[in-house]
């Protein structure tokens, strides 16, 4: 086989440069990769510069030196070369495999997980104090019946109705307000009518449920009225 000497064009590329030295011996890739036992696709991306689709740089170094031996080239000018173009396509390898799918854990660190933890015992803190808070406002105040029990029976036309609030609420008795004592104690009496007497003790606070008491109280008489005092 005679081969043509040819000057290179020194900033011409590697491939550029191969496949001007196999055009000038004539050879075509099919046939050159019958000779070197190559893959044509392996010669076909030396001369592209496409170093992503060659096998990895120790075999692609050793497919390049019988590349160029074939063809008479100088084994180690191009072998430079190739250093100096793809001279750090040994991890190219490691950037084209597949890429693993990163679990969500892999990303919560210590810290995040700690800040998390105390973001939502927080949160979950303050929506406990604001219910506790709103049901204390809604909550029907304390309300104690002392006087009369329920199905109190009496000859007298007035009951003496007492008990005691919840500091700050209002009571109502039979829909009239009671007046409450500093300690919220009440007392007053209420006027029956003769059979049953249905008698309605109710504290409210502002905003709260209302606190209701019945007390049933039966009023006896004998044809005449005592007004107890």
């Amino acid at each position: 086989m005679s081969f043509i000497i040819r000057k290179f064009d020194y900033q011409e590329t590697l491939g550029a440069k191969l496949k001007a030295i196999r055009r000038s011996a004539n050879i075509t890739l099919s046939e050159l990769s019958t000779q070197t036992k190559i893959r044509k696709s392996f010669l076909a991306a030396f001369e592209q510069g496409d170093w992503g689709k060659l096998p990895d740089p120790i075999y692609a170094r050793n497919y390049l030196k019988t590349y160029v031996r074939v063809l008479g080239g100088d084994v180690d000018y191009f072998l430079e070369q190739f250093e100096s173009e793809c001279g750090t396509c040994d991890f190219m390898k490691n950037a084209r495999l597949p890429r693993r799918r990163a679990s969500a854990w892999q990303f919560l660190v210590a810290s995040r997980f700690v800040k998390v933890f105390f973001f939502c015992a927080l949160a979950l803190t303050i929506v406990s104090y604001v219910g506790y808070q709103v049901r204390e406002i809604v909550s029907p105040p304390d309300l104690l019946v002392y006087e009369p029990s329920d199905g109190f029976l009496t000859s007298d036309a007035h009951v003496t109705v007492a008990g005691h609030a919840q500091q700050g609420a209002q009571v109502t008795i039979n829909g009239l307000n009671v007046l409450l004592s500093q300690d919220g104690s009440f007392e007053t009496d209420i006027a029956l009518e003769r059979g049953l007497n249905v008698i309605v003790i109710e504290s409210t606070k502002r905003y709260s449920h209302p606190a209701t008491e019945f007390r049933r109280v039966v009023l006896k008489q004998d044809g005449s009225i005592s007004f107890a005092k």
